[in-house]
């Protein structure tokens, strides 16, 4: 997420652009190369094991980027102070939306961690994908009716290890603009680490920045 343009009354932001697609496409055509490779290599050219291997990381490069050209999509939001108003659109390969809200309406902006299992291509010791656990983030705009519409897309959180303690990094990218968008609005900011996290963190809003 980018601030386009910001004066004292409008500030725009955009997030994601068509270099998504393009690296979907740029995984499928790796894919597609390291299969080919390995169809026409035979097996004089690799083990089995390392054959194996091959497979997976061309049928996960593949799939990746499969996902990412139809998953890939640009958000813009533009906030109006004089006019009180919020313009929301998202645009993407299939599909896309686009609203207008009351910046009244708006009740805080969220910047969420949690662990979600990310899945490896195996090396040569391993007969298939292993899974480990990676943190994400994803900051929103929550409204006090309850509904809720994504600032920006997930994306893999910055975090550092202290011995056994995970530490999460709370003046991230992901974290600052998000704050600048809820002081622009005049609403809390609000950054929510996962249970198991090292430090949660609360900034911006009445009371300043919270450590709990």
């Amino acid at each position: 997420m980018k601030i386009v343009s910001q004066t004292d009354n409008e500030l725009v932001l955009k997030e994601g652009s068509a270099s998504g697609i393009a690296v979907g496409v740029v995984l499928v055509l790796v894919g597609v190369g390291l299969a080919f490779y390995r169809s026409t290599s035979g097996a004089s050219a690799a083990g089995v094991s390392s054959a194996s291997v091959m497979i997976w990381i061309a049928l996960a490069l593949g799939i990746a980027g499969i996902v990412a050209i139809f998953l890939s999509s640009s958000i813009t939001v533009g906030i109006n102070k004089t006019g009180g108003q919020l313009s929301y659109q998202k645009k993407r390969l299939i599909g896309g939306s686009s609203a207008t809200y009351a910046i009244a309406d708006v009740f805080r902006i969220e910047t969420r961690k949690q662990w979600q299992m990310q899945n490896n291509p195996p090396n040569q010791n391993q007969s298939g994908p292993t899974q480990q656990p990676v943190l994400v983030a994803q900051s929103v705009i929550v409204f006090k009716n309850g509904q809720e519409v994504p600032l920006d897309h997930q994306k893999t959180s910055s975090t550092m290890a202290v011995g056994p303690a995970v530490l999460m990094s709370g003046q991230g990218a992901e974290s600052a603009i998000a704050n600048t968008v809820a002081t622009f609005m005049g609403v809390p900011f609000q950054e929510i680490a996962p249970p198991n996290m090292g430090i949660g963190i609360n900034i911006g809003g009445p009371g300043g920045i919270q450590i709990r």
